[in-house]
């Protein structure tokens, strides 16, 4: 009898620890996967922060893949910014690597007021 008690308890504490492994990896990675646009766009931010005042900015949460004849499939993360120097307000879009270099930029138009 001593011996199905233990046995019962542990198997009750393995699959406690299981699942509390799979919850915390589950927490882990989408807390991880959300903050790399955050952290993307924040780099990609003071890259610009010498040319003006940054007004405004996105980047998308989820990457998208683009097919290149030189490279099949790049997953990028799209975005774009609004950058105001004097009385000129610049636009730009952008799109980045998940691992933080600079795929593409493309400055849209140039505004003045």
């Amino acid at each position: 009898m001593r011996v199905s008690k233990l046995r019962s308890s542990f198997a009750v504490w393995l699959a406690t620890g299981i699942i509390t492994v799979g919850i915390s990896v589950l927490i882990h990675h989408r807390l991880y996967y959300r903050t790399i646009p955050n952290r993307l766009l924040a780099n990609i931010k003071a890259g610009f922060a010498n040319r003006g005042t940054i007004e405004n900015s996105w980047i998308a949460m989820y990457p998208i893949t683009i097919e290149t004849p030189g490279q099949h499939h790049v997953r990028v993360y799209t975005g774009g910014l609004t950058i105001r120097h004097h009385r000129t307000r610049q636009q730009f879009e952008f799109a980045v690597q998940p691992d933080g270099h600079l795929w593409r930029l493309h400055q849209l138009h140039l505004v003045e007021n």
